[in-house]
C-alpha cells in the first residue's frame, strides 16, 4: 500500500559567524519541523501491492512498494496478499472520535435512493488555477447492497476456509482477475455479477469496470490487529468495501482522510452488514477498530477494464496526472521509485511533485522537500571540508 516525501542554499560563503555546514543543518531542521507538523499523516502511503519479490519471510519484512515487481522476469512470485501490511495496535483518537462523513441523498428516476459525499481538497493558492478535478472526489454509499444472510455467510466461509494469512488476517478470493480460492469464489461470483458490479459500474461511470482482486479482511481488537494507517489504493481505479458483520458491534471502522493532517480524517458510517461504499484511487483512507468485536469486511479492487487487469498498469493515474493533485502525487511517487510499470526517473518525479505542491498538496511538498534534501546532502559529500 502508499504515504509521503530542494536544492536550496541556506547560507552564503560570506557568512562566517557560524560554520556554513552548521548553519545549513540548523535551517534544515527548522524547515523540516514546520513541514512535519503540517504533514503528520505521511507515516506510510499504502497501495494494493504487486508481485512480492524477496527471499525474506513476509511477516518479518517491512512492506512497501519497493519490494514489488510487475515484470514477467521475476523469478519468485508470491501472492500480493502476503505482502499487504498488517494492522497495528489501535491509534488515538479512535475512529468514532473523528467527525462523521455526511451522506447527501437523492433519488433516481425509478425512485431508488442514491447516497454520496464529496471530499474537499487542500486549498489551492490564488496564484495558480485550480486543477480540473479539484474538489471532485466522491464516495458512493449503498445501504443493504448485500443481504444480511449473504454477508454473514461470506464471513463464516472465510473464517473456516483455512485460507487466512495469519499476520494480516486476509483471506484471498480473486487475485489479478483469477480465482484463487474456489469455494469462496463460487459464493462471491453470483453476488458480484448480480449486485456489486452493476452498482459499481453505474456510480463510478465506468461501464467496463472489472474485478482485479477480492479479499476478506478482519481487524480484531483482542489481537491488537486494529489500525491500518492512511493510504491510497492507487493500483485500483475503484475500491468497494462491504462490512460483513454488524458495524454496531465494534467501535471505529473505516475513515477517509481529505488532507495531509490527521485532523482531516472523517469516520465513514455504515448502518448494517451488507452496506457498500465505493471510492476511487484518489481517496486516502484507513481503518481503526478500537474496541468491541472484530470487524470483518469484503474488499474489492477494480481496474477500469480487462486489459489493465492483465497488464497490471494504472492508466487512470497517467490520464489524470495533470488534472488532479492526487494523481500527480501518485505519478511522481511511482516515477521516483520505478513502480507499477513507471520508469524510475527522479526528474519526472520532481516535476509532478512540484506541480501538485504549487496547487496546495502538502504531501507532494513534503516528498519534494525530502528529495531535494537528499540531493543537497549528496552534493555536500563531494565538497571539501572547510578547515
Amino acid at each position: 500500500m502508499v504515504g509521503e516525501q530542494r536544492n536550496f542554499v541556506v547560507g552564503s560563503s560570506s557568512v562566517r559567524l557560524v560554520h556554513p555546514h552548521v548553519l545549513s543543518l540548523l535551517m534544515i531542521i527548522i524547515f523540516a519541523t514546520i513541514l512535519i507538523r503540517e504533514c503528520n499523516a505521511f507515516a506510510h502511503l499504502a497501495l494494493p501491492v504487486r508481485v512480492y519479490k524477496t527471499t525474506k519471510n513476509a511477516a518479518n519484512t517491512a512492506i512497501d512498494m519497493s519490494t514489488y515487481d510487475v515484470s514477467e522476469t521475476t523469478e519468485t512470485k508470491r501472492s500480493k496478499f502476503l505482502g499487504i501490511m498488517a494492522a497495528e495496535p489501535s491509534s488515538n483518537p479512535t475512529t468514532n472520535a473523528y467527525e462523521p462523513l455526511i451522506w447527501q441523498h437523492s433519488y433516481d428516476m425509478h425512485g431508488n435512493k442514491q447516497s454520496s459525499a464529496i471530499l474537499s481538497d487542500d486549498e489551492v493558492p490564488n496564484t495558480v488555477d485550480a486543477p480540473p478535478l479539484h474538489n471532485q472526489r466522491t464516495l458512493y454509499y449503498k445501504q443493504s447492497l448485500l443481504s444480511n444472510e449473504e454477508a454473514t455467510s461470506l464471513q463464516y466461509a472465510a473464517e473456516h476456509s483455512g485460507n487466512i494469512i495469519e499476520w494480516n488476517q486476509i483471506a484471498g478470493i480473486i487475485e489479478n482477475g483469477i480465482d484463487i480460492h474456489p469455494q469462496l469464489a463460487s459464493m462471491l461470483h453470483p453476488i458480484l455479477n448480480n449486485k456489486i458490479l452493476p452498482w459499481a459500474r453505474e456510480v463510478s461511470n465506468i461501464p467496463t469496470l472489472t474485478v482485479a482482486d477480492a479479499l476478506i479482511r478482519s481487524y480484531d481488537p483482542s489481537k491488537e490487529c486494529q489500525h491500518l494507517t492512511g493510504h491510497y489504493d492507487e493500483a485500483a481505479v475503484a475500491t468497494v468495501i462491504i462490512p460483513l458483520n454488524d458495524p454496531i458491534s465494534y467501535e471505529g471502522g473505516l475513515y477517509v482522510q481529505t488532507g495531509a493532517s490527521e485532523d482531516s480524517r472523517l469516520h465513514v458510517p455504515f448502518s448494517t452488514a451488507g452496506d457498500a461504499v465505493l471510492h476511487k484511487y484518489n481517496v486516502m483512507h484507513g481503518v481503526n477498530v478500537s474496541s468491541g468485536n472484530k470487524r470483518c469486511s469484503l474488499v474489492l479492487w477494480f481496474a477500469e477494464d480487462e486489459e489493465s487487469v492483465k497488464s497490471k498498469t494504472v492508466p487512470w493515474i497517467i490520464r489524470e496526472a495533470k488534472q488532479s493533485v492526487h494523481a500527480a502525487f501518485l505519478f511522481a511517487y511511482n516515477s521516483q521509485n520505478g513502480l507499477l510499470g513507471f520508469k524510475k526517473d527522479i526528474q519526472v518525479a520532481k516535476e509532478y511533485y512540484s506541480w501538485a505542491a504549487k496547487r496546495g498538496h502538502k504531501q507532494s511538498e513534503y516528498n519534494l522537500y525530502l528529495i531535494t534534501l537528499k540531493e543537497s546532502e549528496e552534493e555536500k559529500a563531494w565538497e571539501k571540508p572547510i578547515m
